[in-house]
């Protein structure tokens, strides 16, 4: 039976790339070269079996691409905005003052597809705070939490402009849910490069000085239900990870980005790390394409100890 601890075990002798992305990294020794060689055969051929395009990108330490595949190619968003929206509200909240906690009512017309949070609370005919829309969307992916908050800091331009002033050049959000998620081919509304929003969660999470709500952001990452099988599946069981999927419906996106610790020692062990793997139509089930999802994280954990 395949779980996390048979998955990681036995990483093969093959696995890494070079950087092309936002932030370039040093030169690369010898042994590194070697590495990123042979996780480009290694990610070619899981791209090969799974079918469609694979976009990754991996952090170094400081921030850097240590690691792309595909990275600066676009691909649709779906669900992983929800985590850098949140960051969008923090920031509006402290511009404008408005209050994360007040709370207010909700209307049926607030309701699209996927809204648990939402519609239970709506059911329940109880108000909500933006506080607890911004967990709905990043801890369940509530479609209609997202759009509450996007409709509180200007809509898509809102969101798109927080991660201009956050020096993301490439990611744009053009419309909310569900209809974010459409992926029409060669169509850029609503996409991001891997290498850019891993940068961008570097910036938000990791960055000095660290955001003040990046600790809450982690943990509604961290203890989401959603993503098991993905990323998470592929990173060696005990060390910290926080997630946040997206997924178009057919399974025509399947999406996943993480911050991870590169330690058995917790928090404390080594600085964070965001890999980002964002997959557009592949031709496999949506199980065997996680599973792929879960072997590129396999090689990005056998990558990054090389930063020494």
């Amino acid at each position: 039976m395949l779980n996390r601890r048979t998955l990681i075990a036995g990483v093969p002798a093959m696995l890494l790339a070079r950087p092309v992305g936002a932030l370039s990294a040093p030169p690369k020794d010898a042994t590194s070269g070697y590495q990123d060689a042979a996780a480009r055969r290694e990610i070619a051929a899981i791209e090969k079996q799974t079918g469609g395009r694979v976009g990754v990108a991996l952090t170094s330490r400081s921030g850097e691409t240590d690691f792309s595949w595909r990275g600066g190619e676009r691909f649709a968003m779906c669900s992983t905005f929800k985590a850098p929206l949140a960051f969008a509200l923090f920031d509006a909240v402290e511009k404008r003052d408005l209050d994360l906690d007040a709370r207010f009512a909700l209307k049926k017309s607030d309701l699209v597809p996927y809204a648990p949070y939402v519609e239970k609370r709506l059911a329940e005919d109880q108000p909500v705070s933006f506080m607890q829309l911004a967990k709905a969307a990043v801890a369940i992916s509530d479609n209609a939490a997202a759009n509450l908050i996007l409709k509180a800091i200007g809509g898509p331009a809102g969101f798109t402009r927080f991660v201009r002033n956050h020096g993301d050049e490439i990611t744009r959000l053009d419309r909310i849910e569900p209809f974010l998620n459409e992926n029409k081919p060669d169509d850029p509304r609503d996409t991001t490069s891997p290498e850019a929003f891993a940068s961008l969660m570097h910036s938000l999470m990791i960055a000095r000085p660290k955001h003040k709500h990046s600790t809450t952001v982690y943990d509604w990452m961290a203890n989401s239900p959603t993503g098991r099988n993905r990323i998470r599946l592929g990173l060696p069981y005990g060390w910290p990870v926080g997630t946040k999927t997206g997924t178009a419906a057919g399974g025509i996106a399947v999406n996943d980005v993480a911050i991870f610790w590169p330690s058995f020692s917790g928090y404390g062990g080594d600085e964070p790390r965001i890999l980002s793997v964002y997959w557009d139509r592949p031709t496999v089930s949506r199980v065997e394409t996680e599973l792929a999802m879960a072997r590129i994280a396999k090689i990005a954990a056998w990558l990054v100890p090389r930063e020494g």
